[in-house]
């Protein structure tokens, strides 16, 4: 059999029309995925956790949530977007705050999720 020409074929597949760079949606994921916080009980009560993502690209809307539930921001859940960076500060930490957290990032009609777990011991 015939081997192919290095460099046979290119980048681009024959016949893609020029309007194809302009409707490529950057792809929406985390750069950097949530990571499980395990804490002391005896340390951690009162004292507060931060789950730390990292989306791309910077404009995709993130949400934030408990098991499953909505978090509404609240002096209990503080949520911070800068940049690519996207956090989640459980304030004042209680045994009622283990559980699995999500943040969910939304752009267009993509949604990409990333899940940890608060577990204190």
């Amino acid at each position: 059999g015939r081997g192919l020409k290095p460099g046979a074929g290119g980048d681009k597949p024959p016949g893609e029309s020029p309007f194809g760079a302009q409707l490529k949606a950057v792809p929406l994921k985390f750069v950097k995925e949530l990571k499980d916080i395990v804490l002391q009980e005896a340390e951690s009560i009162g004292s507060s956790a931060v789950f730390e993502c990292q989306v791309s690209p910077s404009t995709a809307i993130t949400t934030w949530m408990k098991d499953g539930s909505n978090l509404r921001e609240s002096p209990k859940h503080k949520f911070t977007s800068d940049g690519k960076d996207r956090k989640l500060a459980i304030i004042d930490v209680q045994l009622s705050d283990t559980g699995e957290y999500t943040c969910v990032a939304k752009l267009g009609n993509k949604e990409k999720t990333s899940t940890a777990k608060l577990i204190v011991e």
